[in-house]
């Protein structure tokens, strides 16, 4: 089978997405779920966004007959393709500068513009598909986000840990939540958490945008007795802070028995991406006073091969320290 019969099956396998008026960006080739190991196709808009993850393929001369069938399978989309970019996220070599080695190279067409608007779950998110190396949206969390959105309406307050550009809580505000706190390391991301705010007409007030580091505002804000609806907790799967380490493996249980007292009797979404870590052990970090409601992987666009990376699931807080 050849690399445009895979990517033009992949295509026809998401034509139902096309007709989804809540969304305009999805994924339409999922690496080796798809066929072919070490390459992506994001629909952004009226954007394509190819990646290539591995060497072997990158630098081989498969690469152009890639790029020729991706050009093809652009032609057979039921939206106009305004421009075609290719992103390298190969592993970095040493002396590499990262942000050059993932800028993005247009490969045909127009440039988007740097906070470009797409939509996902009904509301707009402003992605960045030239200089970052991760554009802006998590596409992968879509479904997730639609179980939550029931849950939303007359909801007084949302905590937002790891919060990057704010789609959970732009999401939450939209379906009635009454306010939502964003928490994040990065001050860019935070400002572009604003933006999407602003995009979609909610007001984006100072105080409900901290940077800081996640851990450390929780212990703050466990100190001050902060109380929320529901916290999303979608940490790295593994980060270094100064002297500060956090790993899945090692840190996820605790970090869910220290922010429980955040929310007592309220939910939580929790999440690990993270291919080695199994549903088992999903679950089994998750305090013992805590009540599954539902268990989710990532949207059915991503189409794995063996076994899904992203585990997530929103629980009841029914039991926590000091009650």
């Amino acid at each position: 089978m050849t690399d445009a019969d895979l990517i033009s099956m992949a295509i026809e396998k998401r034509a139902h997405l096309f007709n989804d008026s809540s969304l305009d960006s999805f994924r339409l080739f999922n690496s080796s779920g798809d066929g072919l190991d070490g390459l992506t196709i994001d629909l952004y808009g009226e954007y394509l966004l190819v990646q290539f993850f591995y060497d072997e393929l990158f630098r081989s001369e498969r690469k152009n007959a890639i790029v020729h069938a991706v050009r093809r399978g652009a032609l057979s989309l039921p939206v106009s393709i305004k421009g075609i970019l290719l992103k390298n996220r190969c592993k970095a070599g040493d002396g590499d500068d990262i942000t050059d080695l993932r800028r993005s190279i247009l490969l045909e067409g127009d440039p988007p513009p740097r906070d470009y608007p797409v939509m996902q779950n009904g509301i707009k998110i402003a992605v960045d598909l030239v200089e970052s190396q991760n554009t802006g949206l998590f596409m992968d969390m879509r479904e997730a986000r639609d179980r939550l959105k029931g849950l939303y309406d007359g909801m007084e307050s949302l905590l937002n840990m790891f919060c990057y550009t704010g789609a959970f809580s732009v999401h939450a505000r939209t379906h009635g939540c009454g306010a939502a706190l964003n928490v994040d390391i990065s001050r860019p991301a935070l400002n572009r958490a604003k933006y999407n705010y602003e995009l979609n007409g909610i007001v984006a007030v100072g105080r409900d945008f901290i940077c800081d580091d996640s851990f450390r505002w929780m212990s703050y804000a466990v100190r001050k007795k902060m109380k929320f609806s529901m916290i999303i907790f979608d940490p790295p799967t593994f980060s270094r802070n100064k002297k500060k380490t956090f790993s899945i493996k090692k840190n996820y249980r605790e970090a869910l028995e220290r922010l429980t007292p955040l929310a007592p009797d309220g939910f939580a979404f929790t999440s690990i991406n993270s291919e080695s870590a199994t549903e088992g052990d999903y679950v089994a970090y998750h305090p013992r006073g805590w009540k599954r409601i539902f268990y989710v992987n990532e949207s059915s666009d991503f189409a794995y091969k063996n076994r899904p990376y992203l585990k997530a699931g929103l629980w009841r807080i029914e039991e926590y320290p000091g009650r």
